[in-house]
């Protein structure tokens, strides 16, 4: 498996995907035209998409994003000064 990924998305914004400690992605990139969504609780966040791409949902396969990410389905999302660290689903390992 690949440690990083880089995508640049329309707009020519470059996002990083990046595996961290605990298995997770660390998504970094310009975040400043962002939306995302949340059912109940906004710091429940269920979804991801800035200006231009990726939207990045719950569920979401990584490996259609990139085959490094192989088996990597996002369970959810942590905000973090650096962009979204995206939470994988350890029961599908």
């Amino acid at each position: 498996m690949r440690e990083e990924v880089t995508y640049k998305n329309r707009h020519g914004v470059e996002f990083t995907f990046k595996v961290n400690e605990r298995n997770n992605i660390q998504w970094c990139g310009d975040f400043e035209y962002c939306r995302y969504g949340f059912e109940d609780n906004p710091k429940d966040i269920i979804m991801v998409d800035p200006g231009g791409g990726p939207y990045i949902d719950i569920d979401y396969d990584m490996e259609m994003f990139d085959k490094s990410f192989k088996g990597m389905k996002v369970s959810g999302f942590i905000s973090n000064d650096n962009g979204y660290e995206l939470v994988i689903n350890k029961d599908d390992e």
